[in-house]
């Protein structure tokens, strides 16, 4: 079943610039580490509510160009890009979504900066669905908890996902699928892309 919302990534041109002001805004941040495609790497605002916040970046954006989901965020200037689904009966959602898989199931990765690897399974969703995520390591290494997940802002969590869409009731038609596992509400509202448009935190 899908059990809650596990992540929402922005997507930075910049991302020292983009963490900086995450923090003068009062959250903490959490150095992530580089993901093993060899294109990415991030960091992360972990909260209580068990959910976080990835912020992406690319090592060389030019190289990304084509090869990476989310490059042309970044090379729109930045903003939001995806969010995931945390499932835990991967196997069976993906089974039973497949008519909505456009990609995977397929591993995925990254290294922490202290060294350590840790490793997911993921699948890709028509958009603007989310994907799914399912980890192959403790969950703990991935997210940040802890102080890591204490904000002097007083942030605990996220309280709303909406979603933009060129047909906002096809996708939360296609959505419905998603809730019958268990997959939380969402918005959905009239874009010109789809894909997240906007995260609100609690």
């Amino acid at each position: 079943m899908l059990r809650a919302i596990d992540h929402v990534i922005y997507v930075s041109a910049d991302l020292e610039e983009t963490v900086a002001d995450y923090r003068h805004r009062g959250f903490t941040v959490t150095p992530g580490g580089d993901h093993t495609n060899g294109l990415s790497y991030n960091q992360l605002i972990g909260f209580s509510d068990g959910a976080y916040l990835e912020l992406v970046g690319f090592h060389d954006l030019a190289n990304a160009h084509g090869k990476h989901n989310w490059a042309p965020v970044a090379e729109a200037g930045g903003g939001w890009a995806d969010f995931a689904l945390l499932s835990d009966d991967f196997a069976t959602d993906v089974k039973a979504l497949r008519p909505l898989v456009t990609r995977g199931p397929e591993k995925g990765g990254r290294v922490k900066p202290d060294g350590v690897g840790i490793g997911w399974n993921i699948a890709f969703l028509e958009k603007p669905l989310p994907f799914l995520i399912e980890d192959l390591t403790p969950r703990e290494l991935r997210v940040p908890s802890g102080v890591a997940a204490q904000h002097p802002n007083g942030t605990k969590g996220i309280a709303r996902v909406i979603v933009g869409a060129t047909d906002p009731p096809g996708a939360a038609k296609k959505y419905e699928a998603l809730a019958a596992r268990g997959a939380p509400a969402i918005e959905f509202r009239k874009s010109e892309r789809d894909g997240l448009m906007l995260v609100l935190f609690d």
